[in-house]
C-alpha cells in the first residue's frame, strides 16, 4: 500500500505536519510505502479558471502551467490512501489547501456533450482519485470542535464530492497552538499513529 500526506501548513514542523508524520509513522509501521508533501514548499501556480481545458485532456496535466502539480497529481494517482491535512484558519482549510484543490482538476477527463453551464454538458470518461481511501486532518487553537464544522464540510465536497474519494476517517485534534503543542496531546497522537497502522494494515 502507498501513503500519501499532504501538508496544507505554512509552519513547518508546525502541529499539522507532527500530526502527519505521525500519522505516516503508523503507516510505515504497518509496511506500508509512505510519502510526504509540504504544499508551502512547492511550486503550484494559482489556478486561472480554465478548467475545461485541463479536463479535455488525459495525463493529469494542466494545460497551462508546468510547475510541482506534474509531479503531484501522478503521484495522487498512484497512492492507495490520502491524507489532507490544514489548520483550521478563518474556519475553513488554507489558502494553501485551496489553491492545491483548484489545481487537482487534470485529474478529471471529460467530453463536452452537452450545452456549457448545465449538469449534463459533460461525460464523465475518468478521475484518477475516484474511489480512493481519504483521511481529513485538522488541528485548530479553539477548544470547540465545532469550530471547524465549516472546515470539514469543505473538505468533504472537494474531496468526496468533486474527486470522488471516500472519506475512511476524520482527525480532530483542538486547543494547539504554538509550534509543537501537539505533542503534549500524547493520547491524541496514540489514535492518529493507531489510525495510520490499522487504515494502511487494512489495505
Amino acid at each position: 500500500m502507498k501513503v500519501l500526506g499532504l501538508v496544507g501548513s505554512p509552519r513547518k514542523k508546525g502541529n499539522t505536519e507532527i500530526m502527519v508524520d505521525t500519522f505516516l509513522e503508523g503507516a510505515a509501521s504497518a509496511g506500508a510505502e509512505v510519502i510526504k508533501y509540504f504544499l508551502a514548499d512547492l511550486d503550484i501556480n494559482q489556478c486561472q479558471g480554465c478548467f475545461r481545458n485541463c479536463m479535455l485532456q488525459p495525463g493529469f496535466k494542466c494545460k497551462r502551467f508546468r510547475d510541482d502539480m506534474d509531479t503531484l497529481l501522478p503521484e495522487m494517482a498512484a497512492s492507495d490512501l490520502l491524507l489532507f491535512a490544514s489548520p483550521l484558519y478563518c474556519a475553513t482549510y488554507t489558502a494553501i489547501m485551496a489553491r492545491f484543490f483548484e489545481r487537482c482538476l487534470p485529474l478529471w477527463e471529460v467530453e463536452i456533450v452537452g450545452e456549457l453551464g448545465t449538469m449534463d454538458a459533460f461525460r464523465f470518461i475518468s478521475n484518477g482519485l475516484k474511489g480512493k481511501q481519504a483521511v481529513v486532518g485538522m488541528v485548530q487553537d479553539f477548544k470547540d470542535p465545532q469550530s471547524a464544522e465549516l472546515a470539514f464540510q469543505a473538505f468533504e465536497r472537494n474531496i468526496a464530492r468533486t474527486y470522488m474519494m471516500q472519506i475512511v476517517e476524520k482527525i480532530h485534534v483542538t486547543d494547539v497552538r504554538d509550534i509543537g503543542d501537539i505533542k503534549k496531546k500524547t493520547e491524541e497522537l496514540k489514535k492518529v499513529f493507531a489510525s495510520g497502522k490499522k487504515l494502511a494494515s487494512a489495505g
